[in-house]
């Protein structure tokens, strides 16, 4: 192609990127980029490029070409007199695509990675999803340390009692695949013990040492309040002592030491975490670049331990990484030589065998455990049964659950309007619950008030998302004070603090300096020792209460109600989730199942029958190549 040629060519990719109703300005922007590296200014290149920035911004870590290969490619209707865009058949495109320059299978530094038959990457993306593979594959070995298995046998046998029945004991099977194993997975949903479990993985490695040296443990989860919940859970058990220091927990991005206001962590492959164990919690929220600059951090002699609820949400970021490792075709059961390794060290020969269909290695397949008895539902609870017809898709089993007179933990209310959501905020026990937090002056028990009950919400946006209910909140509390008008507490120092309502909030923005992250929740109210003076109140270590002042705070926001995606690493007693009244993407079944597995107790949801079926039925779908390179694992 002439100069003269390719320079026209730029506008009209420009225009035909433009014209997409799937691409945002971004994609745009990338695509017409590419466009221009590319030999011949290619428009399949471009097309390919745009769908691929598209889909990152969906969560997913690649783009499938055989999703949109041979397909036309919709047109925002503008007036323009253009065609629809279709793309090239798959294999003609993947040819295309190899010849244009900006796309190899690897090799080079071409800004797009080919991979398998149809898998089209950012180089960045496909970088980490391949550090992942290689940790992954390093560790899918036995024969880490030497065991001293009578030992073990004896220590198994004393922390895991038998069960009544025969029946399955998936916590200690999940125990012996960590200690056989220097990477493990252990998956669970609420109540099956997955904390209590690695409690007793972490007293059998303990009991395991025999040089006399104290082993090094890391604890670690994604926020600070499932980091915190970790701690409590292992310090309660009473196992984990590994010497006069106890155990000590952090957030991932305070482990790995962040730089602020950079991507890079001090902690790395030339910097390995100083451990013998790392033990990360709440793995289903980690996204695949923070999985995968763990893993680089996590040295050739350190065991890493995930612990997770696949059926939860995936990350906010691109990924999925928890759900990617433990598919059905990896978890569905053991090796011989497990199973047999179970039955001599417990005596139980219950545990499943290997799934026929799987094609991944046997070790791999021991690595990944997961529990399934909860210990804090029976199966006949209302709970349990509604969080498995909800993981089920099952809309019109779960509506059944909740619609049954007679059990109290769980509810349905119907709103069909805004208004109606405004009168069920009004009637409902919640502001008398948020009212006795208003009449309590000490800081400790606003804390357990919180953790009592808590509203959430499946949109942040809207006439029912969390920004609109803490609103209607605010301006409800607000009004019972003498200074209605003081909610929000900048620039009103005339004000009588001590009319001011209790602020719960949600930091928004990470201040190292403060040691305050993303989504630690604390209190604005009066100072007990000073009610003229304000502050702000956090849980810190050992349930101590640390104190600042509000004029220094990083970004935050009222609380009252939280997004179901914010809510991830909490629990509560009781649970109210409010959707709207009208579809959205965002509304999936592993979102209602969160937010249902956040309840100890009782569980209500506010909607439309026919919004939350719909919901329950659209399956989080998102794509990488952790499943298929893991099933070919030799």
């Amino acid at each position: 192609m002439s100069s003269t040629n390719k320079a026209n060519a730029l506008p009209e990719i420009q225009d035909l990127l433009s014209e997409q109703e799937l691409f945002s300005s971004l994609d745009t922007h990338f695509g017409v980029f590419i466009g221009r590296l590319a030999r011949n200014h290619s428009r399949t290149a471009a097309i390919a490029a745009a769908l691929v920035s598209h889909s990152t911004a969906e969560g997913n870590i690649c783009l499938d070409l055989a999703e949109y290969g041979g397909k036309p490619l919709k047109v925002n209707s503008r007036g323009k007199d253009l065609p629809f865009f279709t793309c090239p058949v798959l294999s003609d495109w993947a040819e295309q695509l190899m010849e244009s320059g900006i796309v190899s299978q690897g090799a080079g530094n071409t800004p797009l990675v080919l991979a398998g038959e149809s898998r089209l990457y950012l180089r960045r993306y496909w970088e980490y999803e391949n550090s992942v593979i290689r940790f992954i594959r390093q560790r899918a070995d036995t024969g880490f340390q030497k065991l001293d298995y009578a030992r073990l046998n004896k220590d198994l046998n004393e922390l895991f009692k038998p069960l009544p029945g025969n029946k399955t004991d998936w916590q200690q099977a999940a125990a012996l695949a960590a200690i056989r194993h220097p990477f493990s997975v252990i998956s669970g949903g609420p109540g099956t013990g997955k904390t209590s479990t690695v409690a007793k993985i972490l007293a059998l490695f303990i009991r395991q040492q025999g040089d006399g040296r104290q082993l090094r443990i890391l604890l670690a989860a994604p926020t600070g309040k499932a980091a915190a919940r970790l701690q409590q859970a292992i310090v309660e058990t009473g196992l984990a002592q590994t010497g006069t220091e106890p155990l000590q927990t952090a957030t991932l991005h305070r482990m790995l030491g962040h730089v602020p206001h950079s991507p890079y962590f001090r902690h790395n492959a030339d910097n390995p975490l100083e451990a013998d164990i790392v033990v990360v919690d709440e793995a289903s929220m980690v996204d695949l670049p923070l999985m995968a600059k763990l893993m680089q951090a996590v040295s050739a002699s350190t065991r890493l331990i995930l612990l997770g609820d696949r059926h939860q949400l995936a990350s906010v970021q691109p990924g999925s990484v928890l759900g990617d490792l433990c598919s059905p075709e990896i978890i569905a059961g053991f090796s011989a030589g497990f199973k047999s390794h179970l039955a001599e060290l417990t005596g139980s020969s219950a545990f499943p065998g290997s799934n026929p269909d799987s094609t991944g290695s046997s070790s791999l397949q021991d690595s990944f455990v997961e529990l399934v008895h909860s210990y804090r539902f029976s199966p006949e609870s209302s709970i349990a049964g509604l969080s498995k017809a909800v993981k089920d898709g099952d809309g019109d089993r779960a509506l059944a659950i909740l619609l049954a007179p007679g059990d109290e933990s769980v509810a349905w209310t119907n709103i069909s309007g805004p208004a109606d959501l405004e009168k069920a905020l009004r009637d409902s026990p919640l502001p008398g619950h948020f009212r006795a937090l208003q009449q309590t002056s000490d800081p400790g028990a606003c804390f357990a008030f919180l953790n009592n009950s808590q509203i959430l919400c499946g949109l942040r946006k809207g006439p029912y998302g969390a920004d609109r209910i803490n609103h209607l909140l605010g301006q409800l509390f607000a009004r019972q004070t003498q200074n209605g008008s003081a909610y929000h507490y900048a620039g009103l120092p005339e004000l009588e603090k001590t009319s001011l309502p209790v602020r719960p909030i949600m930091v928004t923005r990470n201040d190292y300096s403060l040691q305050l992250f993303n989504g630690d929740v604390g209190l604005i109210m009066a100072d007990p020792e000073d009610r003229q003076t304000l502050r702000a109140f956090f849980k810190a270590e050992h349930g101590m209460l640390r104190n600042i002042r509000p004029s220094l705070l990083p970004g935050h926001e009222s609380v009252f109600a939280m997004t179901v995606h914010k809510s991830q690493g909490s629990e509560f007693n009781r649970v109210v989730l409010i959707l709207p009244d009208q579809d959205s993407p965002l509304l999936t079944r592993e979102l209602i199942y969160t937010a249902i597995t956040r309840a100890r107790e009782k569980v209500e949801i506010w909607g439309r029958k026919e919004i939350f079926g719909v919901a329950v039925k659209r399956k989080i779908k998102r794509t990488s190549g952790l499943p298929e390179e893991l099933r070919s694992t030799a």
